[in-house]
Order: structure tokens, then sequence, then C-alpha cells
């Protein structure tokens, strides 16, 4: 970058560029299980599920804000 004068790209390690698809809730359910042993479907469906659905649709907004300042950075 500072050679050039230009950013460098590079195709993200974490997801190859293909950006990170969305997790099933079944296996977020598999995961919260381990820690939530007795948790029942009416528990599940009726809070855990909601909750980590939320979550990952702000991890996503914020994923989008970050990028578009990224943009605004390296243009």
């Amino acid at each position: 970058t500072r050679l050039h004068g230009t950013p460098v790209y590079k195709i993200c390690g974490r997801c190859n560029g293909n950006r990170f698809s969305r997790l099933p809730t079944t296996l977020a359910r598999h995961h919260v299980q381990k820690l939530v042993p007795d948790l029942t479907d009416y528990q599940w469906y009726k809070g855990y599920a909601d909750v980590i659905d939320k979550l990952v649709t702000k991890c996503w907004q914020e994923e989008a804000y970050a990028e578009i300042q990224l943009r605004k950075v390296t243009r």
C-alpha cells in the first residue's frame, strides 16, 4: 500500500471472499443445549431462537456498516 499508494485487496481468509452465510438455528441450538441441557422446545422457540436471530442480524448490520466505512476510507 505504501509503495504503490493504493490499497491492497486480498481474499478474506475467513470466508474465502464468499461472506459468511447465516447459521441455521438448529446448529445454534445444538451449541446452546450443551450449556443448557434441559432446554425444551418451548423454551427454545419462545426465547433463545429469537435472541440469537436478533444477535446475528445485528452482527450483519454492523459488518455492513464497517464495510461502508472501510470503502469511504480506502477510496
